[in-house]
C-alpha cells in the first residue's frame, strides 16, 4: 500500500528529475544562439546543422513536459505545490519557444545577406552572455531545488541582478541598432530579436520567482 506521503514524496523527486532535464535542455538550447553571435562577431555563416539541433532540443523538452504534467495529474490535489510546478512547466516551454525565435531571427538576417555592423555585433554578444548567465543560474537553481533550498533562492536572487544589468545594456543595444546603417528589414528583424530575448530574460526571472517558492 502506498500512502499519500509516500505517493507526494515519490512525485516529487520525478518532478525535480525532469525539471532538471528540461534545464538543462534550457541551457543547452540557448547555447546555440552564442554560436550564431559567434559568427556575427566573425562576419561568418550559420553553424552547419544549427537549426536541425535547436529544433530537436525543443522536441526533447516537449517530451519531457509532457511527463511532467502527466505525473501532476497522476498525483491530483495531493502535491501542495502542484499549480506552481504547472507555471514552472509553462515558463520553461516559453523559454524554449522564444530560443527557437531568436535564433531564427539571426539566421534570417545571415541568409539573407545582411550585414552586421561590429558594434551591433558586439552588443548582441553581450546580451547573449548575459541571457546564457541568467540561465546557468537557472539552472544551477533547479539542481539545488529539492537538495539545498537556501542555495536554490541564493541563484534566484542572483537572477534577479543579472536581469537590472541585462535591461540597461538591452536599452542602449536597442539604440545602436535602431540607429546603425544597416539595411531597414535588418533593423527590424534585428530588433526584434534582442526584444524576443529580453522577454526570455524576464521569463527566466519569472521561473526562477517560481523555483523561490516552491523552495520555500
Amino acid at each position: 500500500m502506498v500512502f499519500p506521503v509516500e505517493s507526494e514524496d515519490r512525485t516529487m523527486r520525478n518532478l525535480l528529475m525532469l525539471c532538471h532535464d528540461d534545464a538543462r535542455l534550457v541551457v543547452e538550447g540557448f547555447r546555440k544562439i552564442l554560436s550564431i553571435t559567434d559568427k556575427f562577431m566573425k562576419n561568418e555563416g550559420t553553424p552547419d546543422g544549427v537549426e536541425e539541433e535547436i529544433q530537436k532540443i525543443l522536441d526533447d523538452s516537449s517530451e519531457i513536459k509532457n511527463a511532467l504534467i502527466k505525473e501532476l495529474h497522476e498525483i491530483g490535489g495531493v502535491l501542495v505545490s502542484r499549480d506552481d510546478f504547472f507555471r514552472l512547466i509553462s515558463a520553461m516551454g516559453d523559454i524554449m519557444d522564444q530560443t527557437k525565435g531568436i535564433s531564427a531571427r539571426f539566421i534570417a538576417i545571415q541568409r539573407h545577406g545582411y550585414s552586421v555592423p561590429e558594434d551591433v555585433a558586439q552588443g548582441l554578444n553581450g546580451l547573449s552572455d548575459m541571457a546564457f548567465d541568467s540561465m546557468i543560474k537557472l539552472r544551477e537553481a533547479m539542481m539545488s531545488l529539492g537538495f539545498n533550498s537556501e542555495k536554490a533562492v541564493g541563484f534566484t536572487k542572483e537572477i534577479d541582478e543579472l536581469e537590472k544589468v541585462f535591461d540597461e545594456a538591452y536599452f542602449k543595444v536597442e539604440m545602436t541598432v535602431i540607429t546603425s546603417d544597416m539595411e531597414l528589414p535588418a533593423v527590424l528583424i534585428m530588433k526584434d530579436a534582442i526584444t524576443l530575448m529580453e522577454n526570455t530574460v524576464d521569463t527566466v526571472r519569472a521561473a526562477s520567482d517560481l523555483i523561490r517558492i516552491i523552495a520555500l
